[in-house]
């Protein structure tokens, strides 16, 4: 009852929920609160003329970078005693001007069905989400056997659209289509029935949400979680076996020092020495999932390491499979590990060579280099991710693809019965790039391929050239006094062994306070703490702060089980050259040593 000029600038909702009624719009500014898109409820207004009427609210609630609501497109329909229409009043509505404007302008695709299933008014979004336009689909129901090709998932899906003609209501029913063109997409409907003046239901109204995107980002965080999840545990029990296994090495390279050449047992040694290295490698690649192995990452271009490795990767993917480089020669420098980065190109091609083998016809490798941006439906979605432009690398081929399932377990390690090995090498490439705080998503559908898209957070520092540190071919001794403070025991006995037969006299303890009390009490001079950064009692930068008030000018170097990107303490990574990173040789022991007493 009210003319438009008279609520322009007004509160919608004082008006038309005034006293005890306004009780219903604080439930639609709740789902606001909750970033709803698509909210459907039943409302009771108040007209001018002090009546109340029944209604059904249906809007497309848009909101902006941060969040806050923006905007609202709203259709409201009567119910009860006002949802009365005849065969004429339906088809006369659809056509209206003013309707069709604010149902093609809503974003959101409407429907309107009779009783037997025929689309009698298919709205602009319904187009645009389907591929099919409204004169194809008008006066039939071939619109169902087209969106739901499976007869089984048809039958389904028509049965419970005939339950909502005959009265049920429905919300938040989600569907899986195909639209013409081919793609899979997943509408979430609102539905509910219309009835002519004598109460007889002679169709419905449907209205649907294109979820698709949402739901993929919802699988890749899901997938994302469990990931995490994994690569901890793994990550735990990959720590204990290196320890052991670094032991062992460690306990070779001491018996091969102190043997001869034509000692009968040294080939047996040997034989353990290899077995130790090989088992190392496993830990690492389990140490590379769970994103504790060290990386070096420094600042460089992407497309050199891709065009680097062009060769490489011909001959991984075979003579019959085509590979194609798209590379952004405008993409911003990346700080990572280039040889971890390779490592990723290289799993990746194994992994398409593999989908690629039986495909017939011509196979296709594509590496694509460009900036991207992660969307803040992302984000929401992801808490974690951080929003902004990223160097996007991406990866694809044209083989076989993977089934949903497939794609449920794609990052985790994997038993091969046939090989009788653990396969880990995209589990190695999921946590390579979770180590360098990047982000991969995966698409494929079975037959369509497989696309991995993996975003590297850009950088700005000066490009630089990695250069490796020489260690000499001469091991330094020394005669020092060293205090050892080190909680793993097998560790801790290896180190002893090391640092005596380098000539070092040294102390060792696993308690932080006994190691205090022997620096109280020890008559002579202590001129190196060799701790690890992770103590029972205490992290091994507090300890060494406590053992610089004993003694003032003690030198310290410490050990670390995780790599430096793993050590968010400041006060710990500007002292990064006075770390000493797991496994321990004795070489590196030694010059690492003297370095810091000169």
């Amino acid at each position: 009852g009210y003319p438009t000029e008279g609520l322009k600038g007004k509160n919608f909702f004082r008006i038309f929920f005034p006293g005890k009624l306004y009780n219903q719009a604080e439930q639609i500014f709740d789902q606001f609160k909750e970033k709803k898109k698509l909210i459907q409820v039943h409302l009771t207004v108040k007209a001018k003329d002090g009546q109340t009427h029944n209604i059904l609210w249906t809007s497309r609630n848009h909101y902006d970078k941060k969040g806050g609501l923006s905007e609202i497109n709203c259709i409201i329909q009567p119910l009860m005693r006002e949802q009365v229409l005849d065969q004429g009043r339906m088809a006369q509505l659809s056509q209206s001007p003013r309707y069709r404007f604010v149902h093609d302008n809503l974003g959101i695709w409407v429907d309107i069905l009779d009783a037997e299933g025929n689309v009698v008014y298919w709205n602009r979004a319904a187009e645009v989400i389907s591929g099919y336009k409204a004169e194809e689909v008008l006066g039939h129901k071939k619109i169902w056997k087209w969106l739901y090709p499976s007869p089984k998932y048809r039958k389904e899906i028509f049965t419970k659209a005939m339950e909502i003609i005959r009265g049920e209501r429905v919300e938040n029913l989600e569907t899986i289509i195909l639209t013409k063109d081919g793609k899979k997409k997943n509408i979430s409907w609102h539905s509910h029935n219309l009835t002519d003046a004598n109460g007889k239901i002679i169709g419905s109204i449907a209205i649907g949400a294109d979820v698709t995107e949402q739901r993929k980002i919802e699988e890749q965080v899901r997938l994302v979680k469990k990931m995490d999840s994994l690569s901890q545990l793994t990550g735990a029990i990959a720590s204990e076996f290196d320890n052991m296994i670094n032991a062992i090495a460690g306990y070779t390279e001491l018996a091969l020092s102190e043997m001869s050449y034509e000692h009968p047992a040294r080939e047996h040694i040997l034989e353990i020495d290899e077995i130790a290295k090989k088992c190392g490698q496993f830990t690492r690649d389990l140490l590379s999932f769970s994103r504790r192995m060290p990386i070096e990452p420094i600042t460089l271009e992407l497309n050199p390491i891709i065009k680097g490795l062009e060769v490489i990767l011909k001959r991984i993917l075979g003579e019959d499979t085509k590979l194609v480089l798209n590379l952004d020669k405008n993409i911003y420098p990346v700080s990572v590990d280039p040889e971890q980065m390779g490592l990723v190109l290289i799993q990746l091609a194994g992994n398409a060579r593999n989908a690629l083998a039986r495909k017939r016809g011509e196979k296709i490798f594509t590496i694509t280099t460009s900036m991207g941006k992660l969307d803040y439906s992302y984000i929401r979605a992801n808490p974690l991710a951080l929003p902004g432009e990223y160097v996007l690398l991406s990866i694809s081929d044209n083989g076989r693809g993977m089934s949903k399932e497939e794609l449920e377990h794609i990052f985790e390690p994997k038993l091969s019965v046939q090989q009788r090995k653990i396969g880990l090498g995209l589990a190695m490439v999921y946590g390579i790039i979770a180590q360098h705080n990047g982000y991969i998503r995966v698409e494929s559908e079975p037959n369509k391929g497989a696309s991995f898209q993996i975003y590297l957070p850009k950088s700005q520092a000066p490009v630089k050239t990695k250069v490796r540190k020489s260690l000499g071919l001469k091991i330094p001794t020394g005669s020092e006094s060293i205090l050892l403070v080190e909680p793993d025991e097998l560790a801790r006995a290896l180190a002893v062994k090391i640092l005596r037969k380098l000539g070092y006299t040294v102390f060792e303890t696993r308690d932080p306070e006994e190691a205090l009390m022997i620096l109280k009490k020890y008559p002579g001079i202590i001129h190196l703490l060799l701790t690890n950064l992770a103590l029972d009692k205490m992290r091994g930068i507090e300890f060494s702060e406590l053992a610089r008030k004993i003694i003032p000018n003690l030198k310290t170097l410490y050990i670390s089980d995780l790599p430096l990107n793993f050590i968010l303490d400041k006060n710990i990574l500007v002292q990064k050259d006075k770390i000493l990173l797991k496994p321990l040789s004795t070489r590196l022991i030694a010059q690492k040593i003297r370095e810091i007493l000169g």
